[in-house]
């Protein structure tokens, strides 16, 4: 979902921390607040998920190595604007802090309320009116904020699948949550009591590229031209529809 609505950040683990990109590398943060298909960590690695394939096939055609830097919640604008980390994918502008050179939009997906199946359906966001709903700590909520203000109840977990997790077990109601999210935890849990309710922001996630990266931007916005035109990003979006 990731929900990308936020200020996201990355601590690096503790031998990356303070390096930069080697020769031949091209350093990717992986947010560990988002679920899949946006990313799956295993053994405190980034392992699958679009932000993987894409990054992979990227530094593929860059003819460069992807190195992958696991994305927390404090530290991602100074990691990116430092040029510690070249990039990251699966953003929008407003989501993080920084200036930064921005792909093309690329990966379609939109921000929705979710509900348990025993509650009452939404018609509009202002429905929402202090009923508590699940959040991940740190995102960005900026089109339920204006219609709601100090009447948005946010109940915050710590990433996508524990926020997915509090409305299964029925500590909220509703949850904010991605599209592209739901509908892969529907393919996989499918009894999975939720539905989606309310679509109140489509979008096309970007990648946003360090303006202090060693690879220049030139080449990073050539080879994503040529991976839109060739199909590269349909295919690893097909992976988990």
């Amino acid at each position: 979902m990731p929900l990308r609505r936020h200020l996201l950040s990355a601590a690096l683990c503790t031998l990356c921390a303070g390096a930069f990109a080697g020769p031949g590398e091209l350093v990717m943060l992986a947010p560990v607040d988002q679920a899949m298909p946006i990313a799956r960590f295993q053994n405190g690695a980034v392992a699958g998920g679009i932000v993987k394939d894409f990054g992979d096939v990227l530094a593929q055609r860059l003819g460069r190595r992807a190195v992958y830097l696991n994305a927390d919640v404090p530290e991602v604008t100074p990691m990116l604007s430092s040029g510690r980390a070249d990039g990251m994918c699966y953003v929008l502008p407003f989501w993080i802090d920084g200036d930064y050179d921005w792909s093309a939009p690329l990966f379609p997906d939109a921000e929705m309320l979710a509900a348990r199946t025993d509650m009452p359906h939404l018609r509009s966001l202002k429905d929402l009116r202090d009923k508590q709903v699940g959040t991940v700590a740190g995102y960005r909520y900026h089109r339920v904020e204006q219609v709601l203000g100090d009447r948005f109840r946010r109940v915050d977990a710590a990433n996508m699948e524990a926020n997915i997790q509090q409305m299964v077990s029925g500590k909220v109601p509703y949850t904010m949550i991605s599209e592209a999210t739901l509908n892969y935890q529907h393919r996989i849990h499918t009894g999975m009591k939720v539905r989606g309710d309310l679509v109140f922001s489509a979008y096309k996630a970007q990648c946003a590229f360090s303006q202090k990266s060693q690879v220049p931007f030139t080449e990073i916005s050539r080879a994503i031209d040529t991976l839109i035109k060739d199909g590269s990003i349909d295919q690893i979006l097909a992976r988990y529809r």
